[in-house]
């Protein structure tokens, strides 16, 4: 344990341009305090939190990884008790003590900022059930008490008593009781201290979604431990302020707290959609309308030109069934491109290359694209319609499977009812599909996707007339029922280029716009437009008006072997997919779209 709360400075920390006017952003730093004392940009979630808290008193709440969620329980710790700084060692004086950050400057231009002065504070002991991982029973025990020694030493360090001998805070595995004493004895000792304590719980599920696919008959032992630890916020609950329990999905949900049976779920509740992730709202005001702006200027673009491949990018997410409630930006990766569109070199790469995917390429799951490949069909946009059906729990026969996994972990989402349809469940943003889509891709390649011979065989002749037809053959070895918009349609045609070993040029901006797709292989190019639901003609025509490919021409020994294939895909509401698609050289814009069929499956 670092006594002193040394902190080391992340990449994206050392690479922020300083003294240029930007606001500085930390998207690595999950530390509430830490925003405040390097004055590093916060955007305020302060008010929905107050309307979380205010919802009941014990909640849980469950969001999909790097949604913000540590940050947020650094926030609320800080809203119940201020910033408390370590002040003694347990072997003599610290070496580099933190200051503490003033009562007026900790929440100063946030909604909590006048509440926090009146409201009573209240000890807040913050578990990180991360790191409570172990393949035996007496592993995970070991671990869980290492994290609670972990507190029990942070509140001695703040000069309080945790009423527990310092050998065993020293060395955990000396302890002789369950780990729930403990805890118990901590809280006692802050209320008798202080005040009633509050209890924040983050990534309760990380110790058993580690151990998926053992044998239920193995694993019970660890769920037995976890349940007794739980019990025990039940036990105390007269003695309890606040209890929030957070985690990325809510499969172990039921198995873990059956003996804390008063948790308020507050995962599907439209008044919670915004407490993770950045709203729209969020984007036009202060500190990221600074950003914002600072950074459209440098691209040449206006802001809400920004703001609008941001929004398709990165925007979405809905948390309540019916996608009522206010759709979310994934903030890592909001926050990481923001970064790097303040550094030069990388807003240059964004610019040629496309918008990063931050999110989806730090932790795409091999296991969920390998059972997409296995049944693609298996994910449908029906959305569920209770929250029971969303609980799969860890070994029930209830379980719902890939669906209710991919909804929880973030890479489904609920859509609103529009233009006569219902709800539905689908992609959450561009970003996440072109990602899964692309590995999903890759994966049917390696394994000879149907048709991928004859495409290999159509981009090396150069004869695309049955090019539809090929398509349709590889699309529907993707998930297709959940395929309802453009940039699926894309993001799978980018995918089955990029697992044949072509690279493809994605969303290049030339001088006349940015095209969608483009692929050279063996001195033969291909530009593609493609539009869903929309008409082929309409295709046709963004490319004449845009004079797509142009810049390819120089790359290659003849101009007649670029081609312009304008794609649509249409798909009717009994599932039945049309593609219909055209070209045209790309050095003659004049030249007549020859039209390469209509194919219908």
């Amino acid at each position: 344990m670092d006594w002193a709360g040394r902190e080391t400075p992340s990449e994206a920390d050392r690479e922020q341009p300083v003294g240029q006017g930007w606001p500085v952003l930390r998207p690595g730093v999950s530390n509430y305090a830490r925003l405040r004392r390097g004055n590093y940009a916060y955007v305020d979630k302060t008010g929905e939190l107050a309307q979380l808290l205010d919802s009941g008193e014990f909640l849980f709440l469950a969001r999909p990884r790097r949604f913000g969620k540590t940050l947020m329980l650094s926030t609320i710790e800080c809203m119940y008790q201020g910033d408390l700084p370590r002040v003694r060692h347990p072997a003599g004086d610290l070496a580099n003590p933190h200051p503490k950050v003033p009562d007026p400057d900790l929440f100063a231009g946030t909604a909590w900022e006048a509440l926090f002065a009146s409201k009573p504070r209240h000890p807040v002991v913050r578990l990180d059930m991360s790191t409570v991982t172990g393949s035996t029973v007496e592993e995970v025990g070991l671990r869980l008490r290492l994290q609670l020694a972990e507190q029990c030493l942070l509140w001695f360090g703040r000069g309080f008593d945790p009423c527990t001998a310092m050998e065993w805070l020293v060395d955990p595995r000396l302890y002789p009781y369950p780990p729930e004493q403990l805890m118990r004895d901590l809280l006692a000792s802050l209320q008798q201290q202080d005040a009633d304590p509050v209890v924040l719980v983050d990534e309760y599920d990380t110790p058993l979604l580690k151990l998926l696919g053992r044998d239920p008959a193995e694993v019970e032992p660890i769920f037995e431990l976890f349940r007794e630890f739980y019990r025990l916020f039940k036990q105390c609950e007269a003695d309890l302020h606040k209890v929030l329990i957070t985690g990325i999905t809510r499969r172990a949900y039921g198995e873990m707290f059956s003996a804390l049976n008063n948790l308020q779920d507050c995962t599907w509740e439209a008044d919670c959609g915004a407490v993770c992730g950045f709203t729209d709202a969020d984007l036009h005001r202060s500190p990221l309308a600074g950003c914002i702006a600072l950074v459209a200027a440098e691209m040449d673009q206006s802001p809400d030109e920004l703001c609008e491949s941001l929004r398709i990018n990165y925007n979405g997410y809905r948390f309540d069934p019916q996608g009522a409630g206010p759709a979310v930006y994934n903030p890592w990766s909001l926050c990481r491109t923001l970064t790097d569109l303040t550094i030069s070199q990388r807003r240059e790469r964004i610019q040629h290359l496309g918008f990063p995917a931050h999110w989806s390429d730090s932790g795409v799951s091999k296991s969920l694209v390998d059972a997409l490949q296995r049944q693609p069909a298996a994910v449908d946009p029906m959305p569920f319609n209770d929250p029971d059906e969303l609980e799969a729990d860890f070994y029930s026969n209830r379980a719902t499977g890939l669906k209710s996994l991919m909804l929880q972990s973030g890479y489904l989402t609920h859509h609103p009812a529009r233009d006569g349809q219902p709800a539905r469940l689908g992609w959450p943003n561009r970003e996440v599909a072109r990602t899964v889509l692309r590995d999903l891709a890759r994966a049917h390649v390696d394994d000879e996707l149907p048709g991928i011979e004859r495409l290999r065989t159509c981009l090396e002749l150069g004869d695309y007339t049955g090019l539809p037809k090929i398509l349709l053959d590889c699309l529907y070895a993707f998930p297709y029922n959940i395929m309802d918009d453009e940039y699926s349609h894309h993001a799978a045609l980018h995918g089955i280029f990029l697992g044949m070993g072509v690279v493809p040029r994605s969303e290049r901006r030339e001088l006349s716009g940015t095209y969608d797709l483009a692929a050279i292989y063996r001195g033969r190019a291909c530009v593609f437009e493609l539009k869903y639901n929309r008409s082929l003609r309409e295709a046709q025509a963004q490319a004449d008006r845009r004079q797509y490919g142009r810049s390819l021409l120089l790359e290659l020994d003849r101009v007649e072997a670029a081609v312009c294939i304008a794609l649509h895909v249409t798909k009717a509401g009994d599932g039945q997919v049309r593609i219909e698609g055209a070209q045209r050289p790309v050095h003659d814009i004049k030249a007549a779209w020859l039209p390469l069929g209509p194919v219908n499956h």
